[in-house]
C-alpha cells in the first residue's frame, strides 16, 4: 500500500473498504484471449509459452489453447482433447506433465453426466475431473479420475501442488453439500479426500488456486447468498490454514470474481470477472484478468494477536513482550488501545486511559525499556485549543494534524500525556515516532522544499531534545515514512516511495548505521507501512496491503550484516 494515500484515507471521514493504493487488475490479452465469448481458468505451461482456458456460457464450454508468438498470443483453437463435450476449468500440473479439466463427458455408456443440485436435476450439466498427460507436443486421451475423487457429479475447479496433491470443489461423500476438498497423492494414487476448513459453515468457497509448494491458496468466497464472490488469500502455517484475507475492492469488482489460476511465475493471479473492460473484452460476460499477488505473498500471513480489525496498526511492545499498544479506528475515532498477554492469550483490547476522548490518537511507539511511549495526536498543546490541522504532500487536512506526545508507564497504568517540546513539534504534521534507548526520537514530517515526507532525528542529551536533523539518506526527493529504530540505533527500518515501490505500494527498507551516517537503504522485500520492531528484535511488525498486521523475520538480514562487517 502507498503510505501517503493510506494516511489521507485513514484520517479522512470515510474510508473505502479496500487496500489503499492497491494495483488494479489488468485485462489479459484483450481481443484475443479475453473477448465476447466468456472466458476463465487460464492455465499456463511452466515456460509461459502456452495457455489453456475455457470459453463459453451455460451449457456450452470448450477448453481452448493459444501459443505465445512474437506478436502476442495466437488465435485460440479448441484443445485436442476438447470440443465435443462441455469442458471447463483446465489446470496445469506445476511441471507441465499433465493437465486436469472438468467435463460432462460420459463415464459409462454414451450419455453425458447429469447433475443434481439443491434437489433440481440438470441434464448433461454434470462435472467430473479428467486428466490428459503430455505426449510430445500433444496430449494423451483423457482419463477419468478415480471415483474416490469424483464421488458426486458436481466435482470441479481442480488445482494441483508439486507433489501431486489435488485441491478441488466436490462432495464429502456421494452427494452435496459442496466443499473445498484436498486429496493427497502418494505412490501413484489419491488417498481419501478431506475437507479443507478455511471459513465458517455459512461461507461458500469456490475455485481454489494453490501455490505449487502449498504455501498459499487463493479462493472465491461468498459470505451471503445475495453477495458476490470475492477473491481472498489464505496461507499455510504449522497450525493449518490462516483465515482468508480479502484481496480488496479493486480486485473484487463486478458481480463475479472466480476461476482463479496462478501464472507460471506463481505470483500472478489469473481470474475471471464480469467487470467492465473498455479494452475489447465482454463487459458483461466473464473475461480473464491478471493481478500481482506479490504484496500479499511478501507480507505473508497476518499475525494472530489482539489486533483483529482492519486498519489496526503500529503494535508497540513492552520490553518483556507482555504489553502491547496499537492504534485502532478511523479518522476522529482513531485511538490507542492496550492489551496484556495472559499466558498464551491476549486480553481484550481496551482504549488506553489517556486516549479515547475527544482527540485522534495514533502511531504509538514504546521506549525500549518500556517506561514510556510516544504517540501522535491532533490534540492542542494547551487546554481549550482546537484540533491541529494537517498537511499531507500539499493536501490540507483540517483537524487531522499531528504532534508528538508522551505517556509514562506508572504502577497503576499510564500517566497523563505530555506534549513534547518545540524542537520536535515545530510543525503540525509530525508523525511516526520511534524511540531509541538513549531517548532520541525519530519521526517524519514534510520537507519544507518538496513537501514530501522526510525522516528526522532529534537527539536527547542532558535532559533535552536537540533540534531535529534529517537522516542522510532521506533527502526529500522521494517520500520516506514510518521509521522503526533499533534501540542502539545500529539500523533503521522504514517505508518509502523509492524504487522498487510502485504507484500502489510503499516498499519497506533497512539501512545500517555507518560511521556518523547511514549506509544505502536496501529493500527487505515486503511492501507495507507503520513498522514496529518485535521486543526481542527478531522480527518486524507492519501493516500489509490487506490492512492487517504482518510479521517479517529480520534475523537473516541482521546476521548477514554482522558477517559482512
Amino acid at each position: 500500500m502507498r503510505r501517503i494515500r493510506l494516511l489521507v484515507l485513514l484520517l479522512a471521514a470515510a474510508v473505502p473498504a479496500f487496500a489503499a493504493g492497491q494495483d488494479a487488475p489488468t485485462l489479459f490479452a484483450p481481443g484475443v484471449i479475453s473477448g465476447p465469448g466468456g472466458e476463465g481458468a487460464a492455465a499456463f505451461t511452466p515456460d509461459g509459452a502456452e495457455v489453456y482456458f475455457m470459453r463459453g456460457t451455460g451449457a456450452g464450454f470448450t477448453v481452448l489453447e493459444s501459443r505465445r508468438t512474437g506478436n502476442g498470443w495466437s488465435t485460440p483453437r479448441p484443445a485436442a482433447f476438447s470440443g465435443r463435450w462441455r469442458d471447463l476449468d483446465p489446470t496445469m500440473a506445476p511441471d507441465g506433465s499433465y493437465l486436469l479439466f472438468v467435463s460432462n463427458r460420459p463415464t459409462h455408456g454414451n450419455a453425458p453426466v447429469d447433475m443434481t443440485y439443491n434437489g433440481k436435476r440438470y441434464p448433461g450439466r454434470g462435472m467430473n475431473l479428467w486428466r490428459v498427460d503430455r505426449k510430445g507436443d500433444g496430449w494423451s486421451a483423457p482419463v477419468h479420475l478415480p471415483d474416490l475423487v469424483n464421488s458426486c457429479p458436481t466435482t470441479f475447479a481442480p488445482s494441483v501442488t508439486a507433489d501431486g496433491g489435488l485441491y478441488y470443489i466436490g462432495c464429502d461423500g456421494p452427494r452435496p453439500p459442496l466443499r473445498l476438498m484436498h486429496a493427497t497423492y502418494r505412490q501413484g494414487r489419491y488417498l481419501a479426500p478431506e475437507v479443507v476448513k478455511l471459513t465458517d459453515a455459512d461461507t461458500t468457497i469456490r475455485d481454489p488456486a494453490v501455490a505449487p509448494d502449498g504455501s498459499f491458496l487463493v479462493v472465491s468466497l461468498k459470505r451471503a447468498p445475495s453477495t458476490a464472490y470475492r477473491l481472498a488469500i489464505a496461507f499455510r502455517t504449522a497450525d493449518g490454514w490462516t483465515t482468508p484475507q480479502d484481496l480488496g475492492d479493486i480486485a473484487n469488482q463486478g458481480t463475479s470474481n472466480m476461476s482463479s489460476q496462478l501464472g507460471p511465475d506463481h505470483r500472478t493471479l489469473y481470474f475471471s470477472s464480469d467487470r467492465a473492460t473498455g479494452q475489447g473484452g465482454s463487459g458483461g460476460n466473464d473475461n480473464v484478468w491478471q493481478l500481482s499477488l506479490a504484496p500479499w505473498i511478501a507480507a505473508g500471513p497476518a499475525v494472530e494477536a489482539p489486533w483483529t480489525l482492519p486498519d489496526d496498526a503500529s503494535p508497540a511492545f513492552s520490553r518483556d513482550g507482555r504489553t502491547v499498544v496499537f492504534a485502532r479506528g478511523r479518522a476522529a475515532t482513531r485511538r490507542v488501545y492496550v492489551s496484556q498477554r495472559q499466558g498464551a492469550l491476549w486480553s481484550a483490547p481496551q482504549p488506553a486511559p489517556f486516549s479515547g476522548k475527544a482527540w485522534m490518537d495514533l502511531e504509538p511507539a514504546m521506549a525500549p525499556d518500556g517506561s514510556y511511549l510516544v504517540f501522535v495526536s491532533n490534540r492542542p498543546a494547551r487546554p481549550g485549543g482546537k484540533a491541529l490541522d494537517g498537511d499531507y504532500e500539499g493536501q490540507s487536512a483540517p483537524g487531522r494534524g499531528g504532534n508528538l506526545w508522551r505517556a509514562d508507564r506508572t504502577a497503576g497504568g499510564w500517566g497523563e500525556p505530555i506534549h513534547l517540546p518545540l524542537p520536535l513539534n515545530a510543525a503540525t504534521s509530525v508523525y511516526a515516532p520511534a524511540v531509541a534507548a538513549d531517548g532520541s526520537v525519530y519521526f517524519m514530517q514534510p520537507d519544507p522544499a518538496t513537501g514530501h515526507f522526510r525522516l528526522y532525528r532529534s537527539r536527547f542529551a542532558q535532559g533535552r531534545y536537540l533540534p531535529p536533523e534529517p537522516l542522510s539518506f532521506s533527502d526529500g526527493r522521494v517520500a520516506d515514512y514510518d521509521p522503526a529504530i533499533a534501540p542502539d540505533q545500529s539500523y533503521i527500518v522504514f517505508s518509502s516511495d523509492r524504487p522498487p515501490s510502485t504507484a500502489g505500494s510503499s516498499a519497506i527498507f533497512i539501512a545500517f548505521a555507518h560511521g556518523r551516517g547511514w549506509g544505502t537503504p536496501v529493500p527487505l522485500g515486503p511492501s507495507g507501512i507503520e513498522s514496529r520492531l518485535a521486543p526481542d528484535l527478531s522480527g518486524l511488525y507492519f501493516s500489509g496491503p490487506d490492512r492487517r498486521i504482518h510479521r517479517f523475520a529480520l534475523a537473516a538480514w541482521l546476521g548477514q550484516h554482522a558477517r559482512g562487517r
